[in-house]
């Protein structure tokens, strides 16, 4: 069936400086609900914030190139959820708002002329224009700030918002005021070989949001961002705990990230569920982290059942995260289990190699709740970058103290199959665990020149198999059961006399 199509040069967009923004959306608004196509020929055009209603395809030819005007008076407020709180913002710059059956197609450009939002996040408020403080004021008086808020209130890119079926294709996406793509409360949505280009520094950045929705998909996309390049999240604390509506059933497949915090992170928007994710065949590069999933205290819920696989990485900080102290103390005591307690569980990394990287990875859950069935298999990790701690958050930097191999603690249980760890000279243990209840290693391997290839302080049941004993005699692993001779070690075949280079060490004294 071919599709009526809606030339906006017929609706009077001219080739000017003037806004088009009138004749684009009396196309779009001709389009909802009666089906058919609008049609950008190649050509510049200008335009204010357009919203995308039911049964529409928007086409940019290649050579066109719809560009977002730098005037936030241009914007007007709209209600929709903004960093895990449902509150108002500026519109988006293109909205798909509970419609049904929409494409965005083609090989043009959509630009949304985010450097001149981005210069307001580095004034101090007291330097805003008279006019955009009065605006950000009446926003924000009834919504919620935290100390993770900024300038929120910049506009997406493009927002699909309680939508079902829709498409975004072919398109080049670039210079987001705010995150490119923002997909919240929305079903069956694909994107599909699209590229999202913001500046390594433009201030939340972010490539991809998907934000409690279900049934996405991504596929064959560039992305080279500015913070998180696919981000998976389902709302913030109480509020996002009484919406509960989990992101669940996303795949992520044959995708390429450059720059930005991390390839593919989960939260720190954690409170309505994460669950059912797949994320196979992609590369990252010179990202802060690989795979990052971060949640804290008050948070809650529950991310579980997640798969990577078939994953290189290369000049990462940290090619694997697990955090549970997302800005918070990782020394800290355990609290009360509550339903703001957030759980991690059944994670499974799987065919990946990591070049190049400073730290091999950082498994942190919360002493009052380990993160169980955390899973590594044929996974080869060159740990030999110089180590930067300005790259890692006060909390890793912490538990590293600028160690580079593996470091786990507060988990419930965690294993290494066919994992080789490479860590520089002086680079410290290849894999420290602390306070868990479960670690196994079936065929570690580490490269070392000193000491023992595992740290195991606190850890009840550690499990080893499949690994190869020091020739000379020195010590595979150290075991530190903190004076509580609860601490158990089986060995099943080892290579060589593992039972002599596992090597019980004594605690060190309290001082009382």
């Amino acid at each position: 069936m071919t599709l009526e199509q809606r030339n906006v040069r017929d609706y009077g967009t001219d080739d000017d400086d003037s806004l088009d923004t009138a004749a684009i959306q009396a196309a779009l608004d001709d389009c909802a609900g009666e089906g058919g196509e609008v049609y950008l020929p190649p050509g510049t055009y200008r335009s204010a914030p357009l919203r995308v209603g039911d049964d529409t395809t928007l086409r940019l030819a290649n050579g066109a190139e719809l560009r977002f005007v730098e005037d936030f008076t241009e914007f007007p407020t709209v209600e929709s959820r903004w960093e895990g709180w449902d509150q108002d913002g500026f519109h988006p710059c293109l909205h798909v708002a509970d419609a049904s059956n929409v494409t965005i197609t083609g090989e043009g450009v959509i630009d949304g002329g985010g450097s001149y939002w981005w210069e307001f996040v580095s004034l101090p408020p007291e330097q805003y224009p008279s006019e955009l403080a009065e605006r950000l004021e009446e926003i924000r008086r009834g919504n919620q700030q935290d100390e993770v808020s900024t300038f929120t209130v910049r506009p997406p890119l493009l927002q699909i918002d309680g939508c079902e079926n829709v498409t975004v294709s072919g398109v080049t996406l670039r210079n987001s005021p705010f995150w490119n793509t923002h997909v919240v409360y929305s079903e069956d949505v694909t994107i599909h070989d699209v590229s999202i280009q913001n500046p390594p520094d433009a201030p939340n950045g972010d490539g991809i949001d998907i934000d409690s929705s279900r049934f996405v998909r991504v596929s064959d996309t560039h992305i080279d961002a500015g913070d998180d390049a696919i981000c998976l999240k389902s709302g913030k604390d109480e509020e996002g705990r009484e919406v509960g509506r989990p992101t669940e059933n996303v795949v992520v497949t044959n995708c390429t990230v450059e720059h930005g915090h991390g390839g593919v992170v989960i939260g720190s928007e954690t409170a309505g569920d994460v669950r059912h994710v797949t994320v196979t065949n992609c590369t990252f590069t010179d990202t802060d982290r690989g795979i990052r999933i971060k949640s804290k205290r008050g948070r809650g819920g529950t991310v579980e059942d997640l798969r990577f696989d078939t994953i290189v990485m290369r000049r990462v900080a940290c090619p694997f995260v697990i955090n549970g102290y997302y800005q918070t103390d990782i020394d800290s005591d355990p609290e009360p289990v509550t339903e703001a307690t957030p759980n991690v569980r059944n994670v499974d990394f799987h065919h990946i190699t990591a070049e190049e990287v400073e730290s091999a990875a950082f498994l942190a859950g919360l002493p009052e709740r380990r993160f169980e069935s955390i899973s590594f298999t044929d996974v080869d990790i060159d740990a030999t970058r110089p180590f930067d701690a300005s790259d890692l958050s006060p909390a890793m930097a912490k538990g590293y103290d600028q160690r580079h191999g593996v470091f786990c603690k507060s988990l419930g249980s965690v294993s290494f199959n066919d994992v080789r760890v490479t860590v520089p000279d002086g680079g410290g243990t290849p894999l420290t665990a602390e306070a868990s209840s479960t670690v196994v290693l079936d065929g570690f391997e580490a490269q070392s020149d000193e000491g023992p290839a595992v740290e195991a302080d606190g850890v009840e049941h550690l499990r080893i198999g499949g690994c190869v004993a020091p020739e000379d005699g020195e010590p595979f692993a150290h075991v530190r059961d903190e004076g509580d001779g609860e601490s158990s070690v089986l060995l099943a075949g080892n290579y060589g006399d593992m039972a002599e280079a596992v090597v019980p060490v004594q605690p060190e004294p309290v001082e009382r």
